[in-house]
């Protein structure tokens, strides 16, 4: 009896998925024709959608349900752009260029001596328990990790997951992962296995720069604590806790003013003083935040360490969050960790990669229609979960520079 619930539910989220525009493209600043990297492109008015990659390409595959709805395309410093769906019928190439749009902010605003840049993080940090869910709710999302060798890619993992979150004032680790579909490239496993698991405890490996991935669980809980906002009390990956971010070292700089879905925003530079302890180290940042509530729209943080003359970046994180239903939501979130490893065959650099799209936020029914719940005792490749050539046609994925699965 349960199979076959599950089976009804499954033919029931396979028809509400169905696709009839499959649009692949390019999001590209309409003055200047670059790209504009991790730009979303969605519904708009609804929580579906995708996110460009960094060279701005997308590919999104759009439902039947919202034929009669407008496409959307957002980016911080962007216009919006609309298109209605019913237009796209038909196409399959859209190239999407935003019109950049200048912030007039609030004179009132620009010559209030009491706002700082570290006065507009500290109020931003106190505000998240106010302006993130506090109540469970899931994101159906793309999650995807592969590491480079030497700057060549050389395993990839990939799944459609759904994170069953109980909101900002629970622990991430009160968190259910379902899979839904779940593949990797035939040299995951050996990769994993050889450069990336239990470093430390094997001899025949020696670390030389940079600094190992950690590793407890399995990727994607990985993956989860690297999050500062989400766990914000925590101390997370280089960053420490972000509760006490204000308090530290650094030096913040209101550098510019942006415009995010017709809502003002502060660009805050971040970068460490002259108080900074650790004088091999560096550290370029950005945080927005919104002038009108105090969110953070988003947070960048990169890690540069000095080393015999070597400058190398150590740990990158990108992550950004759009606003849904009033509260803001999490729409990916990007780390690369680099190591240099000395093994019995070579010397080689590494760059680890770990990074989740969120393509639907979905309230009420929280209970996916299939999938197994992630084992978090368990690597990502020796989950029990199905690799669907079907579905993967149809589903929304952040294109990868290089494909090495397609």
């Amino acid at each position: 009896m349960k199979r076959m619930l599950y089976f009804i539910l499954f033919l029931l989220y396979s028809q509400a998925t169905a696709q009839i525009i499959s649009i692949r493209g390019e999001v590209v600043d309409e003055d200047t024709g670059e790209p504009v990297s991790f730009a979303h492109i969605g519904i708009c008015r609804r929580s579906i959608g995708t996110v460009a990659n960094d060279n701005g390409e997308y590919l999104f595959n759009i439902p039947e349900y919202v034929i009669d709805d407008t496409l959307c395309a957002s980016a911080i410093g962007y216009e919006t752009f609309k298109m209605e769906v019913s237009i796209l019928k038909g196409m399959s190439t859209l190239k999407i260029g935003l019109k950049p749009q200048t912030s007039f902010l609030n004179e009132v605003l620009i010559k209030d001596e009491r706002i700082t840049a570290r006065r507009v993080i500290e109020k931003a940090i106190k505000r998240i328990r106010r302006n993130y869910p506090s109540v469970p709710y899931v994101m159906e999302g793309y999650y995807r990790d592969y590491l480079k060798k030497n700057q060549e890619y050389v395993s990839f993992l990939e799944g459609a997951f759904a994170v069953k979150d109980q909101g900002c004032r629970k622990p991430v680790s009160k968190t259910d992962i379902q899979i839904h579909q779940l593949r990797h490239s035939n040299t995951y496993i050996r990769n994993f296995n050889e450069y990336v698991k239990d470093i430390g405890s094997d001899s025949t490996r020696i670390l030389i720069h940079g600094v190992s991935p950690a590793f407890t669980g399995n990727e994607f809980s990985n993956m989860q604590a690297q999050n500062p906002i989400r766990n914000h009390a925590l101390s997370v990956p280089f960053i420490g806790v972000f509760d006490d971010f204000s308090k530290r070292s650094y030096d913040f700089e209101i550098k510019y003013y942006a415009m995010y879905n017709g809502k003002e925003v502060y660009v805050i530079n971040i970068a460490p003083n002259k108080n900074f302890r650790f004088t091999h180290v560096s550290i370029e940042g950005k945080i927005y935040i919104r002038t009108d509530n105090y969110a953070i729209v988003k947070f960048s943080y990169a890690y540069f360490v000095s080393k015999r003359l070597e400058i190398k970046k150590w740990f990158e994180l990108n992550q950004e969050y759009r606003e849904v239903e009033g509260k803001m939501y999490l729409k990916y979130i990007s780390y690369m960790n680099y190591f240099k490893l000395l093994t019995t065959e070579d010397i080689s650099n590494f760059a680890l990669y770990r990074e989740f799209f969120v393509n639907e936020i979905r309230f009420g029914d929280l209970d996916p229609a299939e999938g197994p719940l992630i084992d978090n005792s368990k690597p990502l490749y020796l989950q029990n979960a199905p690799n669907d050539l079907q579905f993967w046609a149809t589903f929304n994925r952040t294109l990868l520079e290089q494909p090495l699965m397609d």
